[in-house]
């Protein structure tokens, strides 16, 4: 296979329409020092170009006659899992779609404007750069299969999105799949959201928990629910813990007096910071497992024997898969520098970084194998950003939902 020229990705754009490629190589020409592109005129060329060549990214419209756009994802999954697989079309069929197991990373619909195209690549792309070693990359490119953006969660985020959103309309989607439907109300009845009545319907659990909640605990379930485990793991237990820091990141995020949607973006990072744990011990399970053993043996933080034997954590391989779902930045830098929030790029620090690295720390680790897991502080970052002082308030915070979930319990 031919190497892309150095320090620049290689992205195969496919499509059966001249005028669409056309536009793409004009919208390419302002990334020429970042990007090499390769144009498929449609999906057999595709399939054929990719049997040749390695690429990082893959952009693909679905409906194209002949081979069309599953068959392109499927090939690609099989040919090259590692790359990034990104559906940008005005036309699909979300039934068939599903059923096919959901092989695109990110779903962008046609008309879309260059500034969208290029930030969901280049999204994708600055995650990657967290995978700067060769080992971390041969273990992504080695896993079975990460996990997809689920359905379920897409098609919520676009009835939201719609301008006369229906809640009713959000939980008849959820009602869609008895097994999503039957998690979620387990969720919402469970002591931890402390609802006053008793929700038997995906309807009520959407106005009793709101939008935002109900999405990233679809997004959560279905995700997880695509990764099998060994026999004896107790997903539960991981559910219950992932539960709890995403309730206390939202209520740190609303003490301090964040706005809704960082509020919101707390939760969501706090159901999924340890979504990368899930994806290591699915795909490896006898590594992880051993990894786990020794750090309860030696003493030592999971993450630093994770970086030890397979060159990167769980958080940033966390980060790079919901970062490939197309999930905002707030959420992915949140994931992906909960461990060590001082280690985050950016000049501003996103709050629900800060909330979901407290809540971590504050709230005690089930271990895969039930052990008790201590998580650390950032003492450094947490005095350089004068909230050394709150972990107090924090600590409180925690111990009102833990002692409201043990009286639900007892009722």
């Amino acid at each position: 296979m031919r190497r892309c020229r150095l320090g620049k990705i290689h992205i195969l754009f496919v499509d059966d329409h001249p005028e669409v490629l056309n536009g793409l190589k004009r919208m390419c020409r302002s990334m020429r020092g970042q990007w090499e592109p390769s144009f498929a005129n449609g999906g057999e060329q595709a399939i054929s170009m990719m049997q040749a060549d390695r690429f990082d990214v893959l952009v693909t419209d679905m409906r194209m006659p002949g081979v069309g756009g599953l068959e392109v994802l499927r090939s690609a999954l099989s040919l090259q899992p590692e790359m990034v697989r990104i559906v940008l079309s005005g036309q699909y069929d979300t039934d068939d779609f599903i059923r096919s197991g959901w092989p695109a990373h990110r779903f962008l619909a046609k008309p879309c404007d260059a500034d969208t195209l290029k930030g969901a690549i280049n999204q994708v792309l600055v995650m990657r750069s967290l995978l700067d070693n060769q080992q971390l990359k041969g273990l992504i490119a080695g896993a079975e299969r990460l996990p997809s953006l689920p359905g379920i969660y897409f098609d919520i985020e676009q009835e939201l999105n719609r301008e006369h959103a229906s809640m009713q309309r959000v939980g008849e989607i959820i009602s869609r799949d008895v097994g999503i439907t039957a998690k979620v109300l387990q969720m919402a009845n469970s002591p931890i959201f402390g609802c006053r009545r008793w929700i038997d319907n995906p309807e009520q659990a959407v106005v009793m928990l709101g939008a935002d909640v109900i999405k990233a605990l679809t997004l959560y379930i279905q995700a997880c629910s695509a990764m099998p485990v060994p026999e004896g793991i107790s997903l539960q237990r991981i559910f219950a813990h992932s539960l709890i820091v995403a309730r206390l990141a939202r209520e740190i995020a609303a003490e301090q007096g964040q706005p809704k949607s960082v509020c919101s973006e707390a939760f969501l990072a706090g159901m999924l910071q340890n979504i990368g744990s899930l994806v290591l011990l699915s795909s490896f399970p006898d590594t992880y497992l051993e990894i786990v053993a020794r750090a309860e043996q030696q003493g030592r933080p999971v993450w630093e024997l994770e970086r030890e034997i397979l060159g990167g954590n769980h958080a940033e391989i966390g980060g790079y898969l919901i970062s490939l779902w197309g999930l905002s930045m707030p959420v992915v830098a949140a994931v992906a520098y909960h461990i060590h929030p001082s280690q985050c790029p950016y000049v501003e620090k996103p709050f629900a970084l800060t909330a979901v690295h407290v809540a971590n720390a504050i709230e005690k680790e089930p271990g895969i194998n039930g052990a008790v897991i201590n998580n650390e502080f950032d003492f450094e970052y947490l005095e350089q950003n004068g909230l050394l002082t709150s972990l107090a308030s924090w600590q409180q915070l925690h111990q009102k939902i833990i002692s409201a979930n043990e009286e639900r319990l007892c009722r």
